[in-house]
């Protein structure tokens, strides 16, 4: 059986985006793991992933599904597409250290879409990557 290489992930994408200085410049130090009660605008939130088995005839593996959130107070959508253009340049492609036993061996963006929140003054952009880990090879 693959180890469960998800919280790898999380801490790996949470450490990659807080380094990336173009996104820093655009939400300060507001990211997160969940989405606070009273964060200040923007902020971006790490947020929902599904794991599924990603075997194959000769290695163990595991899929990642990981949806990032943004969210914005910024009049219309163009904060909130610079910020989902900043988490692109940091993941898209990329590639992710994880910590032992794993390894990522992909590290797509699946699709983005911009959505107005319920309360009518909130942009709510959605990101979904798509993480594909396997387990080192102790030998």
């Amino acid at each position: 059986m693959t180890p469960d290489a998800s919280l790898a992930v999380q801490t790996a994408l949470f450490a990659r985006l807080a380094g990336h200085a173009p996104l820093g410049l655009l939400i300060g130090d507001r990211l997160h793991d969940r989405r606070p009660e009273g964060s200040g605008f923007p902020h971006v939130v790490i947020g929902e992933d599904a794991v599924t088995a990603d075997d194959s005839a000769t290695r163990g593996g595991q899929r990642h599904e990981v949806t990032l959130h943004v969210w914005s107070r910024y009049r219309g959508r163009a904060e909130v597409k610079r910020i989902l253009s900043a988490l692109t340049e940091a993941l898209h492609r990329q590639p992710l250290t994880l910590a032992a036993p794993h390894r990522c061996i992909a590290l797509r963006v699946a699709f983005t879409t911009i959505l107005d929140d319920d309360d009518g003054v909130t942009a709510h952009g959605v990101m979904r990557l798509r993480v594909v880990t396997e387990p080192v090879d102790p030998y």
